[in-house]
This record gives structure tokens, C-alpha cells and sequence, in this order.
């Protein structure tokens, strides 16, 4: 901001010297150069009157005289002669550079010379040189003291006004904005001040919705999570305990997104990934989505490898799988496959079924937010929220093919511990593919 202000003034000023000093300054040298030229004629027109006074009472002009008038212009070293009747009488040596000479003729025939020395005339035009450089110098240092006490002036409190508001973004300043006399910014930092008034009301709000929700949620989740525990150890029908094991994690899993949904915006730090095993979290995305796909007619098959561990969070990538499922079992058909391929370096896992796939208007753009796919009710958020998720765990999720849609998450390989345990001696592959299958 300051070198902005100084830049604009110096560059106006440079431009009123240019546009306006140039054509003063040829003025004033002209006008110099013409007052030289009087002087010698008010020095010529003395000498002849002084001549005529002489030979009028039958006296004569000699050196002495002439040589006083010369002398009398300060800064002019004039040259003079008079010739009257044949005889010449100078005030000196003439210059070896005139620079005008002026001549007037008296009443007694007599003729009277001043010569100006080009000499004089360029030192007073470099006096006045000198002069105009000094004003446009002089011009130029005020208007860059002006211009760097204007910018101090403009830049201080914008300087306050930008760290008032980092300060009202983090809810740490409640101090009273004092007035600058400058109407612009004032009027902003005025808007700022309600801004911030209204941030810190909603944030409040926010809060008090939060822990309210906290609390409804919470609540009742807990009283089901007691209540399918109690069946798990009461019931004697197999079938039963394994319904209520697999609504169980459904329901400790739902505890862990609320619990996640509602911390979320009071942290600012994001979360640190660990080591996540696919095959614990595919075989519970399995056994999750097994009814709704047999309610649906379809098949939901999970091939993942014996050993297959991600850098991940369990939680978030349970989410994105559990999007794909269900956007698979939504607006897919047949079967839908759940497939992990795995190298050195990184894991991917595919998800796919036999349906007619994406519309090729759509294509990349259903991971973006209010994009549906047809026939869908949804609000578009769930692909452009799952592909957050993986990112911020240092992933990605792509859209590998769109007939038939099939979307991979990539995600970043990492050392198992049934990696480091040899493997049974009547096994020679270096991993065994486990296939879920219903």
C-alpha cells in the first residue's frame, strides 16, 4: 500500500514538472536573456546622454568615464566605446565573444557601443539553471515526504484493520474500533464489526445446536446399543446373535459419524491417519449391505486379499465405502463387485456393478455438489463428500470407467503385521484372495 501511494505521487509530480516546468523554464531563461540585453541598453542610453552633457559644454569623453558606467551593472562585464569625429575612446579590451551589441547615435554625431559577452549571458542562464533544477528537485522531495506520510496515514490502520479481522475469524478480539478519520476505511471496519457480531452469534448458535444434537443422539443410540447387547447375550437363536452383532456395529459405527460430525468444526487440526486393514472393513460393509441386496434380488460380492493395510482413518473410510455400496445398489444393477488390488506402494478399491452406468453428460462432474445422477433423490453431496474424506487422508476417489461405473479409491499401502508372519508351508501365492460371498 505505501509503495503504491509513493509510486502514484511521484509519478504525478514527475508529470506536472514534465508538462508544466519545462515550458516555465524556457519562459524564465528567455525572460533571463531579455533582461541581460536591457540592462546593456539602459547602460547604452545613460552613456549617450552622459556623452551629449559633455560635448555639449566643449568637453570630451575620456576612459575613466566609460569605464564607470561599465562597472556599474553587477554580474555584466559590459564593454563600451564611444567615436566622435574620427577618435575612439573603450572601456577595455571588446569581448572575443559578443553576444549582442548595441548602438545608438547622439545629437553631436557622436555613436556610443555596448557590447554584452556571451559569457554573461550563459552564466546567468545557468544560474537560472540551476534555480529551476532546484525547484523541481525541492518539488519532487516534498511530494515524496507527502507521499510517505500519506501512506503511513492510509496503511496503519488498514495494517489494524487486517489483523482486527484474523483476529474476529479466530473469535479472539472484541476491541472497539477506534476512528481514523478516513470515511472508507471506517465504513469498513464498521461492517466488519457487525460481521463479526453476527459470525460470533451464529457460531454460538452453532455450538448450542451441536451439543443439543450431541445429547439427542447420543442418548438414544446408547439406549439401542444396550438394548441389542442384551439380546446378543439372551437369545438362543443363532441367527438372531448374528442380526444382532451385525446391527451392533451398525449402531456403533453410527455413534462414531455423530461423534465425528459434531467435533469436526471445533477442531482445526485434521486428523492424523493410522494403519486400517480393508479386510476387517469389507467384511463389515459385507455383512451390513448383504439384506438390502438380497431384499433387492443382487448379489454383493468383496474379494480383498489376505492381507491388505492402508494409511486411512477407520471411520471416514468406512463412510466412502458405504457411499459406494450404497450409490452401487441404488442406481446399478446386477452384481456389485467390491475388489482390492494391491503393490508396494498403494491399494486400490475398486467398486463396480453390471448397470448401465453414468450418463456421459455427467462423466468427472458427479463428485461435484448438487450433481445427482438420474432418477436420484439425493441431494449430490454423498460422492462430493466421499471424495473429501479420502483426500484428506492423503487419497484420492476416482471415476475409473462410466459403462459400467466403476470408481476406485486410492489409497496409500502400509506394512501389516501378517506381512512379517511367514506364511503356512502348503501356501506358495503370496497372498490368498477371500471372497465373500452370500
Amino acid at each position: 500500500m505505501r509503495q503504491r501511494v509513493l509510486q502514484a505521487t511521484v509519478v504525478t509530480v514527475l508529470l506536472a514538472v514534465l508538462m508544466l516546468g519545462i515550458p516555465l523554464a524556457v519562459s524564465w531563461l528567455t525572460i533571463v536573456r531579455t533582461s541581460v540585453y536591457e540592462r546593456a541598453d539602459k547602460v547604452n542610453v545613460a552613456v549617450l546622454k552622459k556623452v551629449d552633457s559633455l560635448l555639449a559644454v566643449g568637453k570630451s569623453v575620456d576612459r575613466d568615464t566609460l569605464l564607470a558606467f561599465a562597472q556599474s551593472q553587477e554580474g555584466l562585464n559590459l564593454y563600451i566605446s564611444v567615436e566622435h569625429e574620427g577618435t575612439i575612446v573603450e572601456s577595455g579590451p571588446p569581448p572575443a565573444d559578443p553576444a549582442r551589441t548595441s548602438s545608438l547615435a547622439g545629437l553631436r554625431g557622436e555613436t556610443v557601443n555596448v557590447v554584452v559577452p556571451q559569457s554573461d549571458v550563459s552564466s546567468h542562464v545557468a544560474t537560472a539553471w540551476v534555480l529551476i533544477s532546484v525547484a523541481g528537485l525541492s518539488a519532487i522531495a516534498i511530494s515524496v515526504s507527502v507521499a510517505l506520510w500519506q501512506a503511513q496515514r492510509i496503511s496503519a490502520p488498514l495494517a489494524v484493520l487486517t489483523r482486527r479481522a484474523e483476529e474476529l475469524g479466530s473469535g479472539r478480539s472484541r476491541v472497539r474500533w477506534e476512528r481514523c478519520d478516513i470515511p472508507e476505511i471506517d465504513t469498513v471496519a464498521q461492517e466488519l464489526a457487525k460481521s463479526g457480531a453476527l459470525l460470533s452469534e451464529r457460531l454460538a448458535a452453532e455450538r448450542t445446536l451441536a451439543s443439543d444434537a450431541s445429547h439427542q443422539l447420543r442418548t438414544p443410540l446408547t439406549a439401542l446399543s444396550m438394548r441389542l447387547d442384551e439380546i446378543l447375550a439372551t437369545s438362543s437363536e443363532e441367527w438372531v446373535r448374528e442380526e444382532a452383532r451385525i446391527s451392533l456395529e451398525q449402531v456403533d459405527r453410527l455413534t462414531e459419524v455423530v461423534h465425528d460430525l459434531i467435533n469436526a468444526p471445533r477442531s482445526s487440526a485434521r486428523r492424523t491417519p493410522g494403519v486400517v486393514e480393508l479386510r476387517s472393513v469389507l467384511t463389515q460393509q459385507s455383512e451390513e449391505w448383504q439384506p438390502a441386496f438380497r431384499a433387492a434380488r443382487r448379489r454383493l460380492l468383496v474379494q480383498v486379499p489376505r492381507s491388505a493395510a492402508v494409511w486411512a482413518s477407520a471411520g471416514p473410510l468406512t463412510q466412502v465405502v458405504a457411499t459406494l455400496i450404497e450409490n452401487s445398489l441404488t442406481h446399478g444393477a446386477g452384481r456389485t463387485l467390491v475388489k482390492v488390488r494391491k503393490n508396494a506402494k498403494s491399494t486400490v478399491v475398486e467398486v463396480s456393478d453390471e448397470g448401465p452406468g453414468i450418463d456421459p453428460a455427467l462423466g468427472k462432474r458427479v463428485f461435484e455438489r448438487s450433481v445427482s445422477g438420474e432418477g436420484s433423490t439425493g441431494t449430490g453431496v454423498g460422492l462430493a463428500l466421499a471424495r473429501t474424506l479420502v483426500e484428506d487422508d492423503g487419497g484420492r476417489l476416482e471415476l475409473l470407467t462410466e459403462n459400467p461405473a466403476k470408481f476406485g479409491i486410492f489409497l496409500i499401502s502400509a506394512p501389516s503385521e501378517q506381512d512379517d508372519q511367514a506364511a503356512p508351508p502348503r501356501r506358495r501365492r503370496s497372498r490368498t484372495v477371500v471372497e465373500i460371498e452370500e
